[in-house]
């Protein structure tokens, strides 16, 4: 138990071939260290190969559920490190059928042909779907362990179950069932969720509900939690109130060092194949050519650069400190063209918050005030 929540081994299930092969070695390793009651980390024992296990999870935990709340109308999956904006998640499913067969997420492929929903984005199966496929076939759970052997991950090995029996993930932007960008998009790409730092702001998201986000550390669960109080639970929160609070402080208009942005979507580099038609080749060159890269591009709001690369976005990402000594990152936004996507989004008028860079602003102010 933890803080009152059973704590289950959900592959304690698994077939016995499957516990003897070498990818459960990990998993030996905790029960031999449980049974002592070793009282130690994973890291300090020396145990790796967490993904091998992973894989094999996805299915044991749908069947679980199923057996454990038989009649539910949801059945919702997070990781350890996702977090989900609770009254944003069950306003949206307010408004949708759990009758229908739904399974639904941000979507990724792990070929053209195998879409499936990333289990660290969130995962959302109407009861509907789970009736249908787990409540009327009790051995499910553990039919593809011997698949789950030779591909990469649970949450594909999920979908795979789900495509033999004819359902694939819901690919829905604004038309029903409402997913949008809800997960963070993978509608129709690669995207998955993010933490609000790296979450991809963007004037076809900035006045829509976001529900997940994942890759997250304690410290970002608990910001997130105290941001979440803020708000009435009848509140739809959107990705412009999470840039107001997570990046709209931080970003600056000079150069910032040793700072990646993640600006990804044109990029530059002088170790690729030149394109004579691009006029823009050469921006790789220095701080001042990307730049400028960024201003001729209209909807470029953001851009980074080291030697010999560079990198612009039409969207708004705040990233992360970046130190790698020659190699690190310089980065730098432009304001003016993030508070124009702002004004003309209709539901974030510039005047009503404190503008992009009042972190820093009030920090000059404070030095000038000392001295």
């Amino acid at each position: 138990m933890v803080a009152g929540i059973p704590i289950i081994d959900i592959l304690a299930g698994t077939k016995q071939k499957t516990r003897d092969s070498l990818q459960f070695n990990t998993w030996r390793t905790q029960q031999q260290l449980l049974s002592e009651h070793a009282n130690i980390e994973m890291w300090e024992a020396g145990i790796s190969g967490g993904w091998q296990l992973d894989k094999y999870k996805n299915l044991p935990m749908v069947a679980h559920g199923y057996q454990t709340y038989p009649t539910a109308k949801w059945y919702i999956f997070m990781d350890a490190d996702t977090y989900i904006l609770w009254p944003n998640m069950m306003r949206w499913l307010s408004s949708i059928n759990h009758e229908d067969m739904l399974y639904m997420g941000s979507v990724t492929y792990q070929s053209p042909t195998a879409p499936f929903v990333h289990g660290g984005s969130g995962v959302v199966m109407s009861g509907a779907l789970v009736r249908e496929t787990f409540g009327k076939d009790p051995s499910l759970g553990g039919q593809y362990e011997e698949y789950a052997q030779h591909h990469c991950c649970g949450d594909h090995v999920l979908a795979h179950a789900f495509q033999d029996r004819g359902y694939t993930p819901v690919l829905s932007r604004d038309d029903y069932p409402y997913v949008s960008w809800r997960f963070q998009g993978g509608f129709e790409g690669e995207l998955q969720a993010d933490p609000p730092s790296n979450v991809r702001y963007s004037k076809d998201n900035w006045c829509k509900e976001i529900v997940t986000f994942h890759h997250l550390t304690a410290h970002d669960i608990e910001k997130l939690y105290e941001f979440e109080q803020k708000y009435p639970r009848d509140y739809p929160i959107l990705f412009k109130d999470v840039y107001h609070e997570f990046v709209m402080p931080y970003l600056r208009d000079d150069r910032r060092n040793n700072w990646d942005n993640l600006a990804d979507i044109r990029e530059y580099a002088n170790d690729r194949e030149e394109d004579p038609k691009n006029p823009q080749v050469t921006a790789y060159n220095s701080y001042e050519d990307c730049s400028n890269a960024c201003q001729e591009w209209e909807d470029c709001m953001q851009f980074r650069y080291r030697p010999g690369y560079c990198g612009l976005s039409n969207e708004t990402r705040l990233g992360q400190k970046h130190m790698d000594g020659d190699k690190s990152f310089s980065s730098s936004w432009r304001l003016d063209r993030i508070r124009e996507v702002r004004k003309r989004s209709g539901c974030d008028p510039v005047d009503a918050v404190p503008e992009e860079g009042a972190y820093f602003r009030q920090q000059n102010e404070a030095a000038k005030r000392e001295k």
